[in-house]
């Protein structure tokens, strides 16, 4: 059994608040694997676990303030979890070599869409989540927009022109282009 302590988290620091258990008692946790949140005067922190294996003992509640090097839980090392563990890993993997058979045919077609969104990405720069998500949205090539943002990164405010001025274009062109105006024709008929 290793014995889990609240830590002193500065030189004045003389107790904290565990103030959320991330495990339970009977988890498995692995080493550095944050297991509680305490509060300090100076920080909030999660602490993580000195060693694997399950977490046997708490010791203290949430919202308690005790003395650092207080023993706060216990991790048993050689806890019959992790016997428990191996089992189902050997149970798992008589299952999976079929779904292993199934799953390389449609692998090959999707890392083809992903390697070439990289690609573009890197051909235009770093863009954001939001850049990205705005372009997905309204069907926007990001190669066709001009980016004003630092280094010519393309910006919020860069989609957004290039989305208002390709509006007005592309009505006059739908209007004008006869193809556009017999779908439209054929859809009412």
């Amino acid at each position: 059994m290793v014995d889990v302590v609240m830590p002193q988290m500065g030189e004045s620091i003389v107790e904290g608040t565990l103030t959320k258990w991330l495990k339970k008692k009977g988890d498995r946790v692995e080493r550095d694997e944050p297991i509680f949140e305490i509060s300090t005067d100076k920080v909030d922190t999660e602490i993580p676990a000195p060693v694997a294996g399950v977490l046997s003992d708490v010791m203290v509640e949430e919202g308690k303030t005790v003395a650092i090097n207080t023993v706060v839980a216990r991790i048993d090392e050689g806890g019959t979890a992790v016997a428990a563990a191996p089992a189902k890993p050997a149970v798992e993997p008589a299952t999976p070599p079929p779904a292993a058979a199934a799953p390389p045919p449609p692998m090959p077609a999707a890392p083809a869409p992903v390697v070439a969104e990289p690609v573009t990405d890197e051909a235009l720069g770093p863009l954001s989540p939001l850049v990205r998500k705005m372009a997905r949205e309204s069907n926007i090539d990001l190669r066709q927009v001009k980016g004003t943002g630092a280094g010519g990164r393309i910006t919020k405010q860069d989609v957004e022109a290039f989305a208002a001025s390709s509006e007005l274009p592309a009505a006059p062109a739908l209007r004008s282009g006869q193809g556009a105006c017999r779908a439209d024709e054929h859809d009412a008929v």
